[in-house]
């Protein structure tokens, strides 16, 4: 089978991975013929996977979940999207906690060569496409305020420490969100995300249960402005538990959702910045792209 091998050599754990050479002879020996590419800048993932996934029949992403989104960024441009094998070296690795991959590559490879195909519901905010998740407000810009030196040291840890310096200086955002058949909900909102994960940033997380990556729906989970003491500590409990209910969050299912908003409000995509905007529409491509997966996660 011949396989193109995208690498991010400066994703979390990736530096101190194997070698393209080791891990390009793993593959060959598992009859994985695979051309490998560094990548040395910004968003190159996505231009090597536009021009030449095409060519291969799978593409394997060797980096953090940034890289995961740049390289279906490439691919959904694609009519015939070959498979993607995603190797996770970054800090968080949320999506591949959801597929229950490995963070150890040795592991992560053994489940790619003896895993199966699965296809998934990929996101698309406006023009743009992501993998699990589209965020704001506080503790969405954790992932690019944190220097790499941190992620790379205290992985999740470095993320809980910068989202504690956010709070003190939390901003809400006025919105009015809407779904395909009307408007379901207005407020003060410190945090939104629409996700089709188990788990955001490390430090939210679902039921694994009552998750479905490839229904068509995504989970949108809003939380309010706290009014009182007594209201912030209940969110925080709830957000910690992960119940998610209590006065001020909101948690609903969707594949369309609309957000309008009185000021310019920054998002962010798998973790990556975008330029902030006051209206943006989100909608789910359900069964959009597909993974290899562990076997044993289909028949857990």
């Amino acid at each position: 089978m011949k396989a193109l091998m995208i690498i991010n050599p400066k994703a979390g754990k990736a530096k101190r991975g194997r070698s393209a050479d080791y891990l390009r002879r793993e593959f060959l020996l598992h009859d994985y013929d695979c051309d490998v590419i560094v990548t040395k800048k910004p968003r190159e993932a996505e231009s090597i996977a536009r021009e030449m996934a095409g060519a291969y029949q799978l593409i394997i992403c060797l980096g953090g979940d940034g890289t995961l989104n740049e390289t279906v960024n490439g691919l959904s441009s694609l009519k015939n999207r070959p498979p993607i094998a995603y190797l996770p070296t970054g800090t968080t690795n949320d999506f591949a906690d959801s597929l229950g991959l490995s963070t150890d590559i040795s592991k992560a490879m053994r489940d790619t060569f003896h895993g199966t195909k699965k296809k998934l519901d990929i996101g698309r905010m406006n023009n743009r496409a992501f993998v699990y998740v589209a965020s704001f407000g506080a503790f969405s810009d954790s992932s690019f305020k944190t220097p790499q030196v941190l992620k790379n040291r205290f992985g999740r840890l470095a993320y809980i420490f910068e989202s504690l310096r956010e709070l003190p200086s939390i901003k809400s955002h006025r919105m009015r969100v809407y779904d395909q058949n009307g408007e379901i909900c207005r407020g003060k909102y410190i945090f939104g995300a629409v996700s089709n994960s188990t788990t955001i940033g490390g430090m939210l997380h679902y039921n694994k249960n009552d998750i479905s990556l490839s229904d068509g729906k995504h989970e949108v989970l809003l939380v309010k402005k706290p009014s009182s003491l007594g209201m912030l500590r209940r969110t925080a409990r709830a957000l910690i538990t992960g119940t998610y209910k209590a006065d001020g969050i909101e948690l609903f299912h969707t594949s369309h959702v609309r957000f309008e908003s009185e000021d310019e409000t920054a998002w962010s995509l798998d973790g990556e910045r975008c330029e902030p905007v006051k209206t943006i529409a989100i909608d789910n491509f359900q069964n959009a792209v597909e993974f290899i997966v562990p076997k044993r996660i289909l028949t857990a």
